[in-house]
């Protein structure tokens, strides 16, 4: 599950961080060039902090599909051998229209949800600190 998950969102992620290399302010890397920055010290001290904001999308965005995951489990393996790969939204969807207990389903949706949102939340409230202003 995991090579094929790789191969789904690389060309997505792969599209956001070049997006973000591509918004690079043209003048900050000038500037670093005058400065005497070439090579490796150009990348840690420039680049890299330019880029923190597409880490930060490409990192919410894995994150969030990686607990929302249903299709994929469900055609890969089926939660199978003995339910080891069975996911929290495949476990939510088996509970409410297989076994057809509804309310139970839809409570677990919710704490679900609830999970996503305050790892979302403090993922990027922990990660907007390195952010840098160009």
């Amino acid at each position: 599950m995991i090579i094929v998950t790789v191969w789904q969102y690389a060309g997505y992620l792969m599209m956001i961080y070049i997006a973000g290399f591509v918004g690079i302010n043209k003048e900050v890397l000038e500037a670093a060039d005058i400065d005497g920055a070439k090579g490796f010290k150009k990348l840690f001290y420039v680049t890299i902090p330019s880029m923190v904001p597409s880490f930060i999308i490409c990192f919410f965005i894995t994150i969030s599909r990686g607990f929302m995951a249903y299709d994929l489990n469900l055609a890969l393996t089926n939660g199978a051998p003995y339910g080891s790969t069975r996911l929290a939204s495949m476990h939510i969807y088996q509970k409410a229209f297989q076994a057809n207990q509804y309310a139970l389903g839809q409570a677990e949706a919710i704490v679900l949800f609830i999970v996503v949102a305050i790892v979302a939340v403090t993922q990027v409230l922990l990660t907007k600190r390195y952010e840098v202003e160009a």
